[in-house]
């Protein structure tokens, strides 16, 4: 039973089959109306693109989608549905009148028009519908963005398991809301479909059910297999894997006009055998394009002599009825199936509707149909036979209201449209009972700014070590109630502030929860199914490593996958739109090898464009994992609107990273209309590594900045951290050193991560040789010097950090030619000078009383020297950005096994490496000569 707050009353009474199939034809008009005006536009300009449409895809899936959107789906239903489809969606959302403004009000039925003209159309304005199912449609409720093929189906799978894990820590969850997938035959073979196929049924996720559209025909042409070796048709491949992998599988083969002919037919058995297994499937599709009784009685004879008998008793017309009447474009069939597909709870379920691409059009069954376009004269004539007006394309009319589909469709829309509004109250329910813990436990002292991890027990760590730490706290915080039992330690002041993230942590890990040091958010928290404990019926359980024993209880909040990346990204993906779709936002965190995460780049990219909100954290990472090898040791430096990348050093400047993360990610629901939240940067990645750091060194170094002079390490470090969180800061700063001279002994070295190490020996190195080479810990590129950094005109990196490519002068004193030393200098350094770069540049000048003196004067722009494990396009427009010399470090080459020192040298981005790179920037930033043009002296009377 439903909560109490979310209830609807019942849907309104079905209409007759005749009705819904009149329904569905203008339905199929009205979409083929919108891609011909889409593909025939006044503003079209030469050498435009190509707009297309997929005619024959919307009309092989009509029947389906129109009996799912009129008599099947719920407001608290969602739907992932095949890209090429997307217009028949629209239009029976057009008819049910669920069009919706910017602002949540319903869409007048003018505006309404206006979008279904705009099929793939741009503007500021005017409503429009996107190419594929999109969330800037003006109908996108319940639906997922559907670009991606294949993704989107097993993003419903785990937005069906988070609903699941959500109503088991007491969150009010519409027990009947139902997740239903339609996906070509064709996209039925992408991998990450099967990859998925074991997931739904293992973890008991019932409410599930995958449609394939089967009309054996791709982009490309007609599906032309080897059935042969594959033991039967496609479809019986189909249904064959997903029973094998725990699936309930029906098939709907032949309509009902096509059954009774089959019941009735002397020959009926043989008839139906040579249809469904000796009848090639390519045979079949080119017997439905030639629509010709005689020779599809020659072709089946072949096969079977009775069949072939039982065929010809029909007359032409007839036999081509039966010849096109599939499972998939019979109403009643379609709406027998979905009854059946709701009933196990436990169990999720294949469709296998036959259906012809191309139903009802000329290309009917065409090998090329894929993307066939409609003629005006089509077109005209499919709005005719419908009785629609023809004189304007663009009217879209609506039925009469007192038609009984008039009357259907309103109530339905009307019924629908109120539902929607109901599961928006559920929403706004639960992020209100969200909202006044958020209020109670955070008061009116801020969100806090770390974990609170006391690193001085352990001065040797990483920070993927770091993660587990602050993971662990959360779990122990989650799990502590806010007014202890006797006996048990209560909550400090920080951790019940804490408290709003830790009760909404989900941690998620593709088989290296372990080795991720997710320990402690896996012991005894594995959410799946109940399963006996044989490790402790047998006395041989390890009590030093997790407890994975899975359970559906209020803490078992770890997700465990084996070896396969992009279901758990599509699972965290998933998880981090409940906030927007159930009003709790879970805050998912997947840990994933770095390298590995380039099998799941597909599913990230869906994620970000998705606009769901989480947290993956990619470690270990880079070349630093060197004792793997190569294939390990390649990082996944992607760049993707949306999505920001951090790349720590420090374990508290980890810690920094994370928080703030997890504070954006409550912040945008806990206090909406809030500017600082997760706008532009929703998905964010984390890469950590496994090679520990003095982390004493970190304060150590900040301490001697001349700018921190006096202050607390408190001060510094808050300082420092909003330098982080702005992605970069200071770790050597020269700056206000009496003898740092930025026009002859000063440079940048920009860094990341773990190889601050060489960043740091080569600025102490360089600094014996009299160069003042400052250190920035690049937190953030894309912060820094990526999109966001864009955004903001590179502000932080030009103004927070100083960095800019300023030409600084140096103008030694000037001296008669015959006088003191040439080029001396009042300066008197304690380094060395450095020997790099050319002489400034001299000039012989008069003075006012015509004796020739010397200037030198130039200038030197700081040149800049970036290192970092990884590939240089991340770091190597730093120089471009300011205007200055810039030398890029970075991995350029396949890795090999060795320890890190050892392979750092391998690549040339070891501390030597950037010795060697700073002196060349040196060298070569030449000094720029600089004229000064003096007034000539005055001449003498002779």
């Amino acid at each position: 039973m439903a909560p109490k707050a979310f209830s609807l009353p019942n849907p309104p009474s079905l209409v007759s089959t005749a009705t819904l199939e009149r329904i569905m034809k203008v339905i199929q008009a009205h979409a083929m109306t919108m891609i011909y005006l889409a593909n025939h536009r006044d503003n079209a300009q030469k050498g435009d693109p190509k707009v297309g449409g997929h005619p024959s895809a919307c009309s092989s899936a009509l029947h389906i989608l129109s009996t799912l959107h009129l008599t099947v789906r719920n407001p608290q239903d969602y739907m992932a549905v095949k890209p090429h489809a997307s217009p028949t969606d629209h239009t029976n959302h057009y008819f049910q009148r669920l069009f919706k403004e910017p602002d949540g009000k319903r869409m007048a039925d003018d505006r309404m028009k206006i979008a279904m003209r705009n099929l793939r159309h741009y503007s500021a304005t005017e409503p429009v519908l996107q190419s594929y199912h999109s969330a800037y449609d003006p109908d996108h409720w319940g639906f997922f963005p559907s670009g991606s093929v294949g993704i989107p189906p097993v993003q419903a799978l785990y937005l069906a398991h988070a609903y699941r894990m959500a109503r088991s820590q007491g969150h009010d969850v519409p027990e009947d809301a139902h997740f239903w997938c339609l996906m070509g035959d064709s996209e039925y073979r992408e991998g990450s479909l099967m990859e998925a196929l074991p997931e739904a049924s293992e973890r008991g996720v019932g409410n599930l059910t995958w449609i394939v559209d089967y009309n054996r025909q791709s982009l490309d042409g007609h599906r032309i297999l080897n059935e042969e070796a594959l033991g039967g048709k496609d479809n019986d491949r189909i249904e064959k894997t997903a029973i094998a992998n725990g699936w309930d599988v029906m098939q709907l083969r032949h309509g009902r006009y096509r059954q009774e002919v089959l019941r009735q037919s002397k020959h009926g058995e043989a008839l139906q055998n040579v249809l469904e297994h000796a009848l090639p499937d390519y045979e079949f599709q080119s017997l439905l394009a030639k629509r010709d009784p005689k020779t599809t009685v020659e072709a089946v004879a072949k096969y079977d002599k009775g069949a072939a008998e039982s065929l010809a008793a029909l007359d032409g017309e007839q036999l081509i009825r039966f010849w096109r009447d599939l499972g998939g474009h019979d109403v009643e069939l379609l709406r027998e199936a979905f009854a059946a597909a709701k009933k196990d709870t436990e169990k999720p379920m294949l469709l296998i509707p036959h259906t012809i691409k191309g139903w009802g059009l000329r290309c009917e069954a065409q090998s090329a149909n894929h993307s066939a376009m409609l003629s005006e004269e089509e077109v005209r004539e499919l709005r005719t036979a419908v009785g629609l007006e023809n004189k304007d394309l663009h009217s879209f009319e609506q039925f009469s209201p007192q038609s009984p589909e008039g009357v259907y469709l309103k109530a339905r829309g009307d019924w629908f449209w109120n539902g929607i509004q109901a599961a928006q109250q559920l929403k706004e329910a639960n992020l209100a009972k969200l909202r006044a813990e958020w209020k109670h436990f955070d008061g009116e002292k801020p969100y806090p700014a770390d974990s609170g991890i006391n690193l001085k027990l352990l001065p040797m760590a990483h920070t993927q070590w770091m993660l587990g730490q602050i993971t662990s706290k959360l779990v122990r915080i989650g799990q502590t109630p806010t007014e202890p039992a006797e006996g048990q330690k209560p909550l400090t002041d920080l951790e019940k502030r804490l408290k709003p993230a830790a009760n909404l942590l989900v941690t998620m890990a593709p088989d290296v929860g372990t080795s991720t040091n997710l320990n402690s958010s896996m012991d005894g928290r594995i959410y799946a199914p109940e399963s006996e404990d044989f490790e402790g019926e047998y006395g041989v359980k390890d009590t030093k490593s997790p407890d994975i024993v899975p359970h559906e209880s209020e803490f078992s909040r770890h997700i465990r996958f084996e070896i396969a990346e992009g279901n758990a990204m599509t699972c965290v993906g998933s998880y981090g739109k409940l906030g927007e779709t159930l009003g709790v936002p879970f805050i998912p965190i997947m840990t994933v090898y770095d390298f590995f995460l380039k099998r799941a780049l597909d599913q990230l990219f869906y994620n970000a464009y998705w606009k769901s909100s989480f947290i993956a954290v990619g470690t270990p990472a880079g070349v630093t994992l060197s004792p793997e090898g190569a294939q390990h040791a390649w990082k996944s430096d992607i760049q993707i609107a949306n999505m920001i990348t951090w790349e720590p050093a420090y374990c508290l400047e980890f810690d920094w990273v994370l928080t703030e993360s997890i504070r954006r990610h409550l912040k945008s629901f806990m206090e909406p209309g809030t500017t600082d939240g997760i706008d532009h940067r929703s998905a964010v990645l984390i890469r950590g590594v496994t090679r520990a750091l003095d982390q004493k060194e970190m304060l150590k170094r900040l301490k001697s900045h001349k700018r921190f002079e006096g202050q607390t390490d408190e001060a510094i470090l808050e300082s420092t951290r909003q330098d982080c969180l702005a992605g970069a800061w200071y770790v050597v700063d020269h700056r206000g050193n009496p003898f740092y001279r930025p026009s002859e002994n000063v440079l940048h070295i920009f860094t990341m991560g773990s190889l601050i190490t060489e960043a740091l020996r080569a600025s102490d190195d360089l600094l014996k040789e009299g160069v003042f080479a400052n250190v920035v810990q690049v937190s953030s590129p894309d912060l820094l010097l990526g999109t966001l950094g864009e955004e903001t005109g590179y502000r932080h990196l030009r103004q927070g950090l100083g960095i800019s490519g300023d030409l600084y002068l140096k103008l030694n004193q000037p001296t008669p030619t015959g006088g003191a030393s040439k080029g001396s200098t009042t300066d008197a350094a304690s380094y060395p000078p450095p020997q790099y770069g050319p002489k400034p540049f001299d000039r012989v000048s008069l003075d006012a009383a015509g004796m020739a003196r010397l200037w030198s004067l130039g200038g030197r722009r700081i040149p800049i020297v970036s290192v970092h494990d990884g590939e240089a396009g991340l770091l190597d427009n730093i120089g471009s950005v300011v205007g200055t010399l810039h030398k890029t470090l970075a991995v350029r080459k396949h890795s090999k096994s060795g320890r890190p020192t050892d392979i750092y040298h391998f690549h040339g981005i070891d501390a030597e490496s950037v010795v060697k790179a700073a002196k060349a920037v040196l060298d070569e930033s030449a000094f720029t000569g600089v004229q000064v043009e003096m007034p000539p002296a005055p001449q003498k009377n002779l």
